[in-house]
């Protein structure tokens, strides 16, 4: 018999997924920058706006 353990997220990374479930589906955010976004929230460095900034922008091929 296996036991099954049960792993609940904190409320912060439930945020995040539903966040970025969201912006997936948005034409905006290519794969490149929401895996970005993505390394920036396991960093914890998602709360930087400049590093969200660049993140966005530099990925989208604009300038800062």
């Amino acid at each position: 018999m296996t036991e099954e353990t049960i792993i609940q997220k904190s409320l912060l990374e439930q945020i995040f997924d539903e966040m970025f479930a969201s912006i997936e589906e948005r034409e905006e955010f290519d794969a490149q920058t929401i895996q970005k976004l993505k390394q920036l929230a396991v960093s914890g460095d998602l709360k930087k706006a400049t590093q969200v900034t660049k993140a966005i922008k530099l990925e989208s091929g604009g300038t800062l």
